[in-house]
């Protein structure tokens, strides 16, 4: 039983699936998943705390797990996952994903021109995630194996608080397009294109937030205790 004394996180760690819940009703499981979810609710105005409850505790028995328990894997194992699953996925995306961005903006941002300022704003995001996982892939991640392998690495608590800060920057860049868009809902008269960059980018931002989700809250947890 779910209760409004858990921590939003904590929640969707161990029901993977009830991120889908969160997300609907625009609460923060990543950066801002370490309050309870009456706290979450307090200051929400699409949803009340009963309404939510009943919602997460709805959620089917063969649906809580979503494949893989995330929680129980070591430390090695999980940024494996994070690297296959979300890094390798991130780079293709932003490859193929620009230039109908690019193609948006130099054809209908004339005379629509909220999409130049989305098409920075993506550009943004993407040059902070790439150089995020960059940086994680080839600096931090190996100081985090080299932790759990036994050695001794200097300022472990820094790193880690710099990969949270770098997260809450990608996800304020992600609030602002989810703001200029509308929530991903196009308008009438919007073309094919249009229409796939905001299926696209409303895609690109759950599995940002699952991404974001995996580090803040799992794989750092795991050296707590060291920090």
């Amino acid at each position: 039983m779910i209760t409004k004394e858990r921590h939003v996180a904590d929640v969707v760690t161990d029901i993977p699936k009830s991120a889908d819940i969160f997300r609907k009703y625009g609460i923060d499981f990543c950066c801002g998943g370490d309050v309870s979810i009456d706290e979450a609710v307090s200051n929400n105005k699409k949803v009340d705390l009963e309404t939510l409850l009943n919602q997460l505790n709805s959620i089917p028995a063969d649906q809580q797990n979503g494949g893989i328990d995330i929680k129980y894997l070591d430390a090695a194992s999980l940024i494996q996952y994070i690297q296959s699953r979300y890094h390798e996925g991130l780079r293709t995306e932003f490859q193929n994903l620009t230039p109908y961005v690019t193609k948006l903006a130099k054809v209908h941002g004339p005379s629509h021109p909220y999409l130049l300022e989305l098409k920075d704003l993506y550009t943004k995001l993407k040059s902070a995630l790439l150089e995020h996982i960059d940086e994680e892939d080839h600096q931090s991640f190996p100081k985090l194996l080299d932790v759990s392998a036994g050695k001794q690495v200097d300022q472990l608590n820094e790193t880690i608080t710099s990969l949270v800060d770098e997260h809450d920057e990608a996800g304020q860049l992600l609030r602002e397009i989810r703001a200029i868009t509308n929530d991903y809902q196009p308008p009438l008269e919007a073309c094919g294109t249009w229409r796939l960059v905001y299926q696209r980018l409303e895609q690109l931002e759950r599995d940002t937030h699952e991404h974001v989700h995996l580090e803040n809250h799992v794989l750092f947890k795991k050296y707590k205790h060291l920090l």
